[in-house]
């Protein structure tokens, strides 16, 4: 089986954060985002990927390559004009034979997401999840365990049951986006409501991880959200009379200047040095070369590329 993600966005409401990058590639947790749906789909054996990109295209290429990295396939198709998320699913379509995944590349997504997914068994399905603000998405109505419609960001409350993103289909759901391109209408939701009006379309309760970010702010939950299955690794220096709580990765070139308390979730990209007695509280990421000052402390926060703090900051 193929999986199409989609990345092509620039992530406007992410502003300045997208200036220079794609929403999908903002690090959260020192690793772009769009890697969580990577290795969510590679943990469940879907290796054949189909990347669908636009803005900023050639950061998530040059980031991902051909995915051997990552052991997996993939495969780049450029959206030109980003119409809607049914017309990028559609101009993936002659690399789709057969059941196929849509995800969400700006979505953070565990294993247990996309197995929740398979679990379709190659029928049409929406995976959805309770939400306590469904109207910011698209709220799912449901008549036992299939799909009656989705309707996006309603003025009243329908339900808390929102819809992922993320949908398991198959060639079926391409008359439906013909169709509806022809009146203007290129988004994936009204596609899969207008398919769950003529054929069964499951609608699959997640129990795995999924978090969106819709605005600068909501990086820190994912960033904390990542940082909690975050590898432990302690490279470089670390200088005597250091202490380190749970979980805390630190990568190579770092050094720990003595004095300094570390309490995890926390990752130190490459070539960090943290001074003399400064603290790091837990959800904190430390993007490469950061410096953080003397007696400075830093908590829930995620730092840039070669960010330096001064002596006594909070």
């Amino acid at each position: 089986m193929k999986a199409v993600i989609l990345a092509a966005g620039e992530g406007a409401r992410m502003g300045p954060f997208t200036a220079s990058v794609p929403k999908v590639m903002i690090p959260v947790g020192n690793r772009p985002l769009l890697e969580s749906a990577v290795h969510a789909l590679v943990e469940n054996g879907v290796r054949d990927l189909v990347f669908v990109v636009g803005y900023r295209r050639e950061r998530i290429q040059s980031h991902f390559q051909d995915g051997k990295s990552f052991h997996a396939r993939i495969t780049y198709v450029t959206q030109q004009k980003q119409l809607g998320t049914a017309h990028g699913v559609s101009e993936a379509r002659p690399h789709l034979e057969g059941p196929f995944l849509v995800l969400n590349g700006s979505n953070m997504v565990d294993g247990r997401f996309v197995e929740d997914l398979l679990g379709s068994d190659g029928r049409p399905a929406v995976l959805i999840t309770q939400s306590e603000r469904p109207r910011a998405y698209g709220v799912v109505t449901v008549e036992g365990k299939n799909l009656v419609g989705i309707t996006e960001k309603p003025t009243e409350v329908i339900s808390n049951l929102i819809n992922t993103g993320a949908y398991a289909l198959d060639e079926r759901i391409f008359e439906e986006i013909d169709r509806l391109a022809k009146v203007g209408k290129h988004d994936l939701p009204s596609a899969v409501s207008a398919l769950a009006q003529r054929t069964p379309v499951l609608a699959l309760r997640t129990e795995g991880t999924w978090v969106d970010a819709l605005y600068p702010w909501d990086l820190l939950r994912l960033n904390a959200t990542a940082l909690k299955a975050a590898p432990e690794v302690r490279s470089g220096t670390i200088e005597p009379a250091v202490t380190i709580r749970g979980r805390v990765s630190i990568a190579d070139g770092c050094v720990i200047r003595s004095g300094a308390y570390l309490q995890g979730p926390l990752s130190l990209g490459p070539g960090c040095e943290i001074g003399p007695n400064a603290v790091l509280l837990p959800s904190t990421s430390l993007g490469k070369n950061v410096r953080i000052g003397a007696h400075t402390s830093v908590a829930n926060s995620i730092l840039m590329d070669d960010v330096i703090l001064g002596p006594a900051s909070v």
